[in-house]
């Protein structure tokens, strides 16, 4: 109990810290603390994790709302909003009232999920057949190439790239060498055993995000300071005022919080456009900041952060990238995971209760530490940015090290940087699915051609 604690306190500590640096994210998050969580157990992963998501959309909102930078597309609801009420001087109230309703949203979501428990069962087994499972991973890809970037042909590219990388070496089913006449593998022995997913993503995921968020802060300067004068009273009077605005992204949250790889993304956005047609509509809408809009969708975020977790926890099946580098973690520790890990033992109620206690934390935690954003605002970004880049590259020695393959390991992370700075200007998170996926995908698709067309 106390080593499950410890993982949520640091999962709490990490997930404010992340969310506060604009290109850290969930995802950079896990591959700095890697190594570290090599020993955990299914579930204290699976509690450091959520404390992770959860607190970082808490934070993460406040770095959308003081600096006019999202962190992800899902941020961009406050980044219109936030900052507009925080250049108005009610940025105080912006943070408060998109952090209760988080709190909020995370226990309408533990309700549903607590209301829907005893269908659960009957619903997952039905997954395990082949023919949906293959039809599951097919939507999941394609929601990835079509919904997510600028170009879905780029997209695909990317996407086949991931694929074939992700294919490199030994593969078992069926159990072919991919690509012997073309790659080296007779000089480069270790390249039987696949791409090391840890130098790889660093390449090939983080190196371009912290590419593209250092020109996001390219041009960016601000001489407004974050304060609140306000007594606690009168933020829970101003929140009482749009509760009705974060029920309602409370429950769309929880209804869009299972689309593949897209959850957060469009359940914010969804709640945020609903709530200002709806103020549009009734002649309440603010257009020099409108904070019943930017509680409806800080609201989503957190109630879809639950529910964007059951594909995982239920089917064993990732739908964000942060939960893919996740389950190969898992997968790493020699943990499976499905309903018969999770549902029909202790964990997955377990993790529900923690969920509430997690986001009820993070509120108590977190909010008085809000005035220290001032401080990101006399640093640096690209210092910060560089500063991550570097501990990143020890970390990857510091994996290798572990594998003993310290040097293997830097060399394949060199030999991809290249490749990373070239799809700078793509979605790097097409790629990263399409090579964790792949095995499943290739695994699925041969056992699905064996029992129906074989």
């Amino acid at each position: 109990m106390i080593y499950d604690f410890i993982y949520v306190l640091s999962g709490i500590s990490l997930g404010f810290i992340s969310g506060l640096i604009p290109g850290v994210g969930n995802l950079v998050t896990l591959f700095l603390v890697y190594p570290f969580l090599l020993d955990a157990s299914l579930l204290q992963l699976l509690l450091f994790y959520m404390a992770v998501i959860s607190t970082a959309q808490f934070s993460g909102s406040v770095v959308a709302t003081v600096f006019g930078v999202p962190g992800d597309a899902s941020s961009l609801p406050a980044v219109r909003e936030g900052k507009r009420l925080f250049i108005k001087g009610e940025g105080n109230f912006a943070i408060s009232n998109a952090a209760i309703g988080s709190v909020l949203g995370s226990f309408v979501a533990v309700a549903l999920v607590l209301i829907l428990l005893p269908y659960a069962v009957s619903l997952v087994k039905d997954f395990y057949n082949t023919t949906i499972q293959i039809s599951i991973l097919l939507l999941s890809s394609l929601s990835v190439i079509f919904l997510m970037g600028n170009s879905k042909l780029i997209n695909i590219f990317v996407f086949a790239l991931g694929f074939l990388l992700g294919m490199i070496g030994h593969n078992w089913s069926p159990f072919f060498v991919f690509a012997p006449e073309i790659i080296p593998y007779e000089t480069f022995p270790k390249l039987m055993l696949g791409l090391p997913l840890f130098p790889v993503i660093v390449s090939l995921y983080v190196f371009p995000v912290l590419l593209q968020t250092a020109e996001q802060f390219k041009d960016y300067t601000s001489e407004k300071e974050y304060e609140d004068n306000s007594t606690l009273s009168q933020h829970l009077k101003k929140f009482v005022q749009n509760i009705w605005s974060s029920l309602r992204g409370s429950f769309i949250g929880c209804l869009l919080g299972m689309i593949p790889h897209v959850g957060t993304i469009v359940s914010s956005n969804i709640s945020y456009a609903l709530e200002r047609h709806i103020g549009i509509r009734r002649k309440t809408y603010k257009h020099d900041g409108d904070i019943k809009s930017l509680v409806s969708a800080e609201t989503a975020n957190n109630s879809t952060a639950l529910m964007s977790l059951m594909p995982l926890l239920l089917l064993g099946i990732p739908i964000t990238g942060s939960e893919a580098i996740l389950l190969a973690i898992i997968e790493m520790n020699s943990y499976v995971i499905n309903y018969t890990t999770t549902l029909e033992t202790d964990v997955f109620i377990t993790l529900v209760y923690w969920f509430v206690f997690v986001n009820t934390v993070a509120l108590i935690l977190c909010w008085p530490a809000v005035k220290y954003v001032n401080v990101l605002q006399k640093v640096k970004m690209r210092h910060l940015l560089w500063l991550t880049g570097i501990v990143l590259v020890v970390l990857v020695l510091y994996t290798g090290w572990l594998e003993m393959n310290t040097w293997y390991y830097f060399s394949i992370m060199l030999c991809l940087a290249p490749l990373g700075y070239a799809l700078r200007k793509t979605e790097p998170l097409v790629l990263l699915i399409a090579f964790i996926l792949q095995d499943k995908i290739l695994s699925s698709a041969v056992t699905f051609y064996q029992i129906h067309l074989g």
